[in-house]
C-alpha cells in the first residue's frame, strides 16, 4: 500500500473509534451506582419564623373635642393593646364617599396606655366615614364612633379648613331661596374650601353650582359640576393668594327648587271645624313637621274629609264630592273612599317648618 493510500485509510477510521470510545464512557457511567450521599451541598442555615400586627382586633376612633362650628383637629383611638404602645401610628381620615379630608398623613408615637390622641389637620368630624391606619408597617382595621350630636348640615368645611361664625339669613317660606355667611380660614399655607352639599336643605338638590353668588369677588364656585353632590367655593383662579387668609364669605342663591316632602321627617296634621252656610262648607286642616329647626321643608297631606259629608248629611243634604276644592294653590288628588291628598303647588305654599305650620281649607258643595 502507497504512503498516500496508508493516510486516506486512518482518516476513515477516525470517526468509527470515536464513537467506540462516547459509547465506552457513557457504558460506564450507567454501571456506576449512584449515591445522595456522594452530593456534599453547603449553605447558610434556614430558620423559620411567623409575623403578626400588634392589635388582634380593631381599634376604637373618635373625633376629639369639636369646635362650634363642627370642626376638629384631634382623632383618639381607644383600645390599643399593650403590643401596640409605643410604635409610631400613621393615620388619615375619609369621608364616605372615599374622599381624604386631608391631603397627608398624621403620625404619633403611641402612649403607655389604651388611648391615645393623635393631633391632626382640622376636620369636619361629621363627615369622616373611616380612618386609615397603620401602626409599625401593619394596616389595622379601625372602628370609626361618630361624635354624638355633631353638628353637621348643608355647609361643611373642607380638608384642613375651619370654620368660625355661620349664619343663615334670606330663609323664605317658599324654600327657594338662602345666604349663608361664614368666617373660614385654612391651615398654615394652605388655601381654605367651603363645600356645599346640594342634597340637603335648603339647596333642596339643586342639580348645579352655576346660580350660586359668592362675595368678596375674588371668591366663587370652583365647579359647577356637582362631584358626589357637593360644589365647593374657593379663590377664583389667579386669586388663590385670598385663600390662605382668613376671610368673610357671603353665598347665595336666588332660584333652588321647591323642597320636596321628606320621609325621614315627622309630619303631624290636625283636623278643624267644618264651617258653611247654606249648600257651601269647608273643613281645615293644619299640617305641622318636626326635625326643620332653620330650613324649610316640602310637605303633603291625606285629608279624609268624611267630616264634611257628615257636615251637610246632618242638614238633610248630600256633598258633592265633584265640586271638592282646595282654597288656594294646592294641588288635590283622590286617594279612595273620601280621602284625598292636598299638595303645595307655588311659592306661598311650598314649604312648612317646625315653627311655621301650613293651614288650608276643603271646601265642596251639595
Amino acid at each position: 500500500m502507497t504512503p498516500a493510500a496508508r493516510s486516506a485509510a486512518r482518516r476513515a477510521a477516525a470517526p468509527a473509534a470515536l464513537l467506540v470510545a462516547v459509547v465506552a464512557v457513557l457504558a460506564a457511567l450507567a454501571l456506576a451506582p449512584a449515591s445522595a450521599a456522594r452530593l456534599v451541598v453547603r449553605g447558610p442555615s434556614v430558620t423559620t419564623g411567623s409575623a403578626a400586627p400588634c392589635a388582634p382586633a380593631a381599634l376604637g376612633a373618635a373625633a376629639g373635642t369639636a369646635s362650634a362650628s363642627g370642626t376638629a383637629t384631634q382623632v383618639v383611638l381607644s383600645g390599643v393593646p399593650a403590643a401596640c404602645r409605643g410604635q409610631v401610628a400613621t393615620l388619615r381620615l375619609y369621608a364616605a364617599d372615599g374622599t381624604a379630608l386631608a391631603t397627608a398623613d398624621a403620625s404619633a408615637t403611641l402612649a403607655a396606655s389604651a388611648s391615645t390622641a393623635v393631633t391632626v389637620p382640622s376636620y369636619p368630624a361629621a363627615r369622616v366615614a373611616g380612618v386609615a391606619l397603620t401602626v409599625g408597617t401593619w394596616s389595622l382595621p379601625v372602628t370609626w364612633t361618630a361624635p354624638a350630636g355633631a353638628p353637621s348640615g348643608p355647609v361643611t368645611p373642607g380638608a384642613g379648613t375651619t370654620f368660625g361664625t355661620l349664619t343663615w339669613s334670606q330663609l323664605a317660606a317658599s324654600g327657594t331661596q338662602a345666604c349663608v355667611t361664614v368666617d373660614v380660614s385654612g391651615a398654615s399655607g394652605t388655601s381654605w374650601r367651603i363645600d356645599l352639599h346640594l342634597q340637603e336643605r335648603p339647596f333642596n338638590g339643586v342639580a348645579s353650582g352655576s346660580g350660586f353668588s359668592v362675595s368678596p369677588w375674588w371668591a366663587g364656585v370652583l365647579d359647577p359640576q356637582p362631584a358626589d353632590g357637593v360644589v365647593s367655593i374657593g379663590a377664583r383662579p389667579g386669586q388663590a393668594a385670598f385663600a390662605t387668609a382668613s376671610a368673610t364669605v357671603t353665598i347665595c342663591h336666588y332660584g333652588l327648587p321647591a323642597p320636596a316632602y321628606d320621609t325621614a321627617l315627622t309630619y303631624a296634621q290636625t283636623a278643624g271645624t267644618v264651617t258653611g252656610t247654606g249648600a257651601w262648607a269647608c273643613q281645615s286642616t293644619t299640617v305641622r313637621v318636626a326635625g326643620t329647626p332653620q330650613f324649610y321643608a316640602g310637605w303633603r297631606a291625606d285629608v279624609d274629609v268624611a267630616p264634611l259629608v257628615a257636615w251637610f248629611a246632618v242638614r238633610g243634604m248630600r256633598a258633592d264630592l265633584t265640586t271638592l276644592t282646595a282654597q288656594g294653590n294646592y294641588a288635590l288628588a283622590a286617594q279612595g273612599g273620601t280621602t284625598y291628598r292636598v299638595t303645595p303647588t307655588a311659592w306661598d305654599t311650598w314649604g312648612v317648618r317646625d315653627d311655621t305650620p301650613r293651614t288650608f281649607e276643603l271646601c265642596a258643595r251639595t
